[in-house]
């Protein structure tokens, strides 16, 4: 992706207009006005960050400037995409984090992430106001919402906004503006594809914009229209089912098996065709454990020939064998996403003192992406079922077979042929602000707006067993002489279900979705062998679930801002100020899915979209905030200006009550040439919805179990998680170690989300310092050095599964997340870990720390006496060297530091250069971070030998782009590019990381456009 930034100081918010302004008044053809610089004519200058309208006034925070022009040279479409190129913003959550079967919810969403500090972190604002999120219960406001054609700049502030613009601007400001005063038609349109196949994408937009009343009015009218259809496993060759590599425990390695450490072995390899030691696509057959050959205890396949077992690495996995391929279960590695929006925005001078304005905007975007099959890891088969193979049949009556004790087989089966679970989630996103604004006095202005948002969602699932059906059909006998559920015969006759599974399929859930009987409508399923079912079959055991949320927004915001032009002046010139107040109320409302519902009742899950209840809740909160500039001296020797300034804002919030935020800032303006700048700020973040009232809900969690013998060595402390585990398995009358526990279940475990209502606003405190050059003597040169330093206390948390497992074994006892986990005896696998609860609190902190360098130059040839005419050349370049990334989990344990580590490089950099030439435009941009170590810092001191020399870190991000441009008359032109045009893949056993799987990409578009709507007449 080309990436083209710019530095730039100061910036305009747009306006807007009234929209009843259009009701009968003439659309004219008017000649557009000569483009005018607009570093220049700008009589007053609002800068992101601040609501002080002074003339000349330069912002003491270092503030990023992204151009209209940018976004659309780099050839991107999504403005998320595109912006992870900014390094401030290269955690950010992009369409490939979404397909991931665990949470679905996130599909289709781009949110941003400032600092790798969290999107409920991130305020994201338009045109200086709010906008409503797209993710239930949180802030996080969806990109996708905002149109790409109508966006003039993006601004991007780090730290401290809270004392502007309230909270959850913890870690910065991203600030969209739009295009005002537009005029004419605008139309794009832009076709892209992989050089592999694959995520084809779609694009056109149109603006339609006019002004009337002799310039006292602007309408703007935007259509936009982008379609991402998804990349798929099949579309890559390395992702292919038997072609991935992936990381697996190293079969000959003593570690994998709880021995001691071997210096000199790695603990992983990469492998191919690594598969389930259970599980198979046809079904896996276990008929007696006292003869079984195989690890796992299974005998035979569901087409009665024997289980091959693979090469053992551990755990549930082995290389090759009859299990299913690990590679079988992959989701998507792009999920699809369609998206369309409408969007008004204009102004009216009712007075030339007075205005109103107003935007308007409806979105819809709809995802989908494939997920995982159903499984079953010991479904209890009794022998008069007549599907069962004779070999398994036999063997099952041996002596020790599980015929004579339980009169049955268990089947392991991972259920490919009855189709794949998959989601589809529409998003609707309405959006609508009114306001005035105008002049109170020659030098006191003010602003009153409303801002109403709305967004609504249904995350539909298909293709969805349920369980009480599947465990119905798959209880086969034969009457007159057919197959039939054995329910059908006997209503009564309740089937076991998996004696494997961690969830035991209890009697009041039988029948919860169908009456049995004769009439009940089941068919039987038989599920040794694979293709060996019905449509109908399989219809009867799926169903098709809707969840549904609201969101919704009320902002009230109204404040005067001037200056003592008049009757107060200091030496530098007059004081500015800002006095204003604000009421918002947020309010979200998650619903689940009926069949949710119901398991949530029955306290079992019914179906893979598992147990829920309703999430419900809302807050307000009213603020008063006040900003002051303070211009010390103007115009003296070593001081060509000096001002200070600050801001403050009370909030009273409904849920968690008063907080302060502020900040103070500085600039120092030597001469022309060299100025330097500094902020410091306190910042707060309230608790969110989610955070607040989340209703208890299922998850779902993937995580390696600390105490399983492979995994002893790793984590943090392993002496103490050796220490802990004893303990706690003791209580099992279980060992660990060599020949110890071993989890060898690959079923994820169901755990719970709840919120905590007892939740207290977290704090930041933030200061940055640095200076800008713009050396005379180098004509269009700027340079710009910010340090920053951002530390979060008492950051409202949720931990992941995996990080509550590792902390209850790798902490010292007592500690409060053993009291989120919970080990028990279902299934065949007693110890292991059944269940976990992720509840937030305000435990944790952050601190990031680093660099920032943004330079840009402009070299004309002519300044340098080269007569004839070749071109000139924009040299953009912003960079960022990470510090520190710190996160102490809870009070009293260490530090972790993320630098270096996936997400969080130490240098991260993106250069470009454009040369502009008549009616020839190209582009040249280069985007990259530094290689990044696959372990933690004290995972490398505690196991060295983890990875193989040559995988122990990631290699470099290094993506080079170009691009093309002619303009073919003065309104239409063409271009072309490719992005990736090297085509650097992901790392070995990766297929995200350090670039995505999406590879070499080119697109080629077209663009439009004329001065005014006349003109679009005219060439009728």
């Amino acid at each position: 992706m080309v990436s083209r930034f710019r530095l730039r100081h100061s910036s305009a918010l747009a306006g807007g207009i009234l929209a009843f302004a259009l009701i009968g008044t003439p659309v004219l053809a008017q000649t557009a006005p000569e483009p005018q610089d607009p570093e220049t004519s700008l009589d007053e200058v609002v800068v992101t960050g601040t609501r002080i309208r002074v003339q000349d006034y330069v912002a003491a925070n270092p503030v990023t400037s992204v151009t209209a022009e940018t976004i659309e040279n780099s050839g991107q479409t999504n403005l998320t995409q595109f912006l992870t190129d900014i390094p401030a913003l290269s955690s950010s959550v992009t369409l490939q984090d979404g397909a991931d079967t665990t949470t679905p919810g996130l599909a289709g969403l781009n949110l941003l992430n400032l600092r790798g500090l969290g999107t409920d972190r991130t305020l994201v604002l338009v045109n200086g106001r709010r906008h409503i999120s797209s993710s239930p219960g949180t802030p996080s406001v969806d990109v996708n919402s905002i149109p790409v054609a109508l966006v003039e700049r993006t601004e991007v502030l780090t730290g401290g906004a809270s004392a502007v613009y309230g909270a959850d601007g913890v870690s910065g400001v991203v600030n969209f503006i739009l295009k005002d005063d537009f005029e004419g038609v605008d139309f794009r349109t832009q076709y892209g594809t992989s050089d592999e196949g694959g995520a084809d994408n779609y694009f056109a937009s149109l603006l339609l914009g006019n002004n009337f009343a002799d310039g006292r009015g602007n309408v703007t009218l935007g259509f936009e229209y982008n379609k991402d259809e998804a990349l798929k496993v099949s579309e890559r060759e390395y992702t292919r089912s038997g072609n991935r590599f992936i990381f697996i425990n190293n079969p000959d390695d003593p570690e994998t098996f709880g021995g001691a450490q071997t210096p000199g072995i790695p603990d992983l390899i990469l492998s191919n065709n690594v598969r389930y030691i259970d599980t198979s696509r046809g079904g896996s057959i276990y008929t007696n454990f006292a003869t079984a050959t195989t690890g796992s205890g299974v005998s035979f396949l569901g087409n009665g020939d024997p289980f091959v077992d693979g090469i053992s690495a551990g755990g549930f996995t082995a290389i090759g064998g009859s299990g299913s391929p690990l590679d079988d279960f992959n989701d998507d590695l792009l999920p699809g996403l369609e998206r369309g929006t409408l969007s008004l925005t204009g102004r009216y001078d009712i007075t030339p003192g007075l205005r109103a304005f107003t935007e308007l905007k409806y979105t819809q975007s709809q995802t989908q992406f494939f997920a995982q099959p159903s499984y079953v890891y010991g479904l209890f088969v009794p022998l008069d079922n007549p599907f069962i193979p004779a070999s398994a049949r036999a063997d099952s009556l041996t002596p020790g077979g599980l015929g004579l004790s339980d009169g049955a087989v268990l089947l392991a089966r991972d259920n490919f042929d009855l189709g794949t679970q998959n989601y589809d989630i529409t998003r609707e996103t309405y959006r609508a602000v009114v306001g005035l604004s105008g002049d109170l006095t020659d030098n006191i202005a003010f602003e009153a707006s409303y801002v109403y948002g709305r967004a609504d969602q249904e995350q539909t699932a298909k293709n969805v067993i349920i369980n009480d059906r599947f465990f119905a059909a798959s209880d086969v006998i034969v009457s007159g002489g057919q197959p039939v559920c054995r329910s059908n015969i006997d209503p009564t006759a309740i089937p076991v279900g998996d004696v494997f599974g961690q969830f035991q399929f209890p009697a009041a859930a039988f029948g919860a979705t169908f009456t049995p009987g004769a009439n009940s409508g089941c068919q039987p399923l038989n599920l040794f062998g694979e293709g060996l079912n019905s449509q109908a079959a399989i219809d009867w055991i799926t169903g098709e679930y809707t969840e549904e949320a609201t969101i919704e927004q009320h902002v009230v915001n109204a404040f005067v801002s001037g200056d003592t032009t008049g009757f107060f002046r200091l030496p530098g010139g007059p004081v500015g100020f800002v006095v204003g107040g604000e009421y918002r109320k947020e309010s979200s409302d998650s619903r689940p899915s009926d069949i949710q519902l119901l398991a949530d009742a029955l306290e079992y899950p019914l179906t893979g979209v598992g147990r829920a209840s309703r999430t419900q809740g809302e807050f307000d909160v009213a603020e008063f905030f006040t900003e002051v500039s303070v211009p010390i001296v103007k115009d003296l020797p070593f001081a060509k200006s000096v001002e200070l300034s600050a801001a403050y804002r009370y909030s009273d919030y409904s849920t968690s009550g008063g907080a302060d935020t502020w900040n103070v800032n500085g600039r120092w303006d030597i001469d022309d040439t060299l100025a330097f700048r500094a902020t410091v700020a306190r910042a707060v973040r309230a608790p969110n919805i989610v955070d607040l009232f989340q209703g208890r809900q299922q998850t779902f969690g993937t995580f390696a179990d600390p105490c399983s013998r492979e995994n002893l060595t790793e984590g943090e402390n392993p002496t103490l998680r050796l220490q802990n585990c004893q303990a706690d398995l003791a209580t099992f009358g279980l060992t660990v170690g060599a020949g110890g526990y071993q989890n060898t279940s690959s079923e994820s475990v169901g755990g719970f989300v709840q919120g905590n209502p007892d939740l207290s606003p977290e704090s930041a405190d933030t200061y940055t310092f640095g200076f800008v050059i713009t050396p005379a003597d180098v004509p269009g040169l700027s340079l710009s050095l910010d340090y920053y330093n951002i530390e979060i206390s008492d950051a409202i948390q949720a931990y992941s599964s995996q990080t509550i497992v590792n902390n209850c074994y790798d902490l010292p006892r007592p500690n409060q997340f053993c009291d989120l986990i919970e080990r028990g005896t279902v299934g065949g696998n007693p110890g292991r870990i059944v269940s976990f609860n992720q509840i937030p609190g305000n435990l944790a902190s952050y601190e990031t720390s680093g660099w920032d360098l943004n330079a840009q130059y402009r070299l004309d040839p002519a300044m340098f006496g080269i007569e004839r005419d070749i071109g000139t050349f924009n040299f953009n370049l912003v960079a960022n060297l990470l510090d520190s990334l710190t996160f102490t989990e809870v009070s009293g344990a260490d530090p972790i530091n993320s630098q270096n580590r996936p997400g969080s490089p130490e240098y991260t950099a993106t250069f470009d250069v454009t040369w502009n030439w008549k009616a020839l435009s190209a582009n040249y941009g280069f985007s990259y971070f530094n290689a990044v170590d696959r372990q933690s810092r004290q995972g490398l001191v505690n196991n060295p030998d983890a990875y193989e020399a040559q995988y122990r870190r990631f290699p470099a991000r290094e993506v080079h782009d170009v691009r093309v441009a002619y303009d073919v008359n003065d309104g239409l032109g063409v271009y072309a590019g490719v992005n990736n045009f090297t085509d650097e893949q992901p790392a070995p056993g990766s297929e995200a990381y350090p670039v995505s799987a999406l590879g070499r990409y080119f697109y080629v578009g077209a663009t439009a456009k004329l001065g005014s709507l006349g003109s679009l007449f005219a060439w009728r």
